[in-house]
């Protein structure tokens, strides 16, 4: 009975597949076809035109790639001074309404207290940040106090400050001022005498090239080195501070406590071209003075 039904089952599916054997054959040959086939490769030419494209469009990438890069750089320097702009505004409020000087007799400035020379060997300066007037509302560490677009030499313990700080804003004397006074030995100026403070400036991407003398600078000529405090130019001080290195703009940060981006008025010789001031004798008042 099994054999009978077995030639009945083969005889259905020859009539549904006459050719049942030919078509297995076929699928066979097609499946031991696969993967033995010639594969082709690329000639020289294609390949050259192949590394050409690649070389064009990495030279297309690395531009936009760098502005980019400058363009964050610049985003996080802002947040930088929005929040050195909401520990002042704390200062000035636990102060009696005075800004903090640039600095004291303890050589403490915003961001730390200095306890050796400048000058001394860089591996054993040491630069206490807990000890500067906002610490304690800032925690200041490297990340705030120094810019991320300044990558050049500095004069204290590392890259530990990028910022400027208006050295007219630290006294309630105004300019003229005594020599007492020129070192910091005071109170800040009340921040309610402030008239206008949408346009004074009160801290601003900072640097200045050194000239090489060993009395008042810290690195070789011609170096671009941080600068912790920001002086008018001439006929004032005439002291190129302002360093536009942010696509050639810097970042400022007002007595109103808004931050936001100066142009060059003029860009001093030698450094990396990027250092100056941001306006001149015409005026300079409205940026520096109350």
């Amino acid at each position: 009975m099994r054999s009978r039904a077995r030639q009945a089952e083969q005889r259905a599916f020859r009539y549904i597949h006459p050719d049942g054997g030919s078509v297995r054959r076929q699928a066979a040959g097609r499946s031991r076809g696969r993967g033995t086939a010639p594969s082709g490769g690329f000639t020289l030419i294609e390949l050259l035109i192949t590394i050409g494209i690649i070389a064009i469009l990495a030279g297309m990438l690395v531009p936009v790639a760098g502005k980019a890069r400058q363009a964050a750089n610049s985003t996080l320097c802002q947040s930088n001074l929005h929040q050195i702009g909401i520990a002042m505004s704390m200062y000035i409020n636990d102060h009696n309404g005075h800004c903090m000087p640039i600095q004291n007799s303890t050589l403490s400035y915003w961001f730390g207290e200095r306890t050796t020379s400048e000058r001394s060997d860089p591996k054993s300066r040491v630069f206490d940040r807990t000890k500067g007037y906002l610490y304690p509302y800032l925690k200041v560490t490297r990340a705030v106090a120094q810019c991320p677009g300044f990558e050049q030499r500095t004069r204290f313990d590392g890259k530990l400050v990028g910022y400027a700080y208006n050295w007219y804003q630290r006294f309630e004397l105004g300019w003229p001022h005594s020599v007492t006074y020129r070192k910091g030995l005071g109170p800040g100026v009340m921040y309610g005498h402030i008239r206008r403070p949408a346009k004074m400036v009160v801290m601003v991407d900072g640097a200045r090239i050194s000239n090489g003398n060993p009395s008042i600078y810290y690195t070789p000529a011609g170096t671009v080195e941080e600068n912790y405090y920001l002086a008018a130019p001439a006929p004032m001080d005439g002291y190129p501070c302002v360093h536009f290195r942010h696509n050639g703009k810097a970042n400022a940060l007002f007595a109103d406590w808004h931050v936001e981006q100066l142009e060059p008025r003029s860009i001093a010789d030698g450094g990396d071209g990027h250092v100056g001031h941001f306006c001149d004798s015409s005026d300079w008042e409205q940026y520096y003075c109350r």
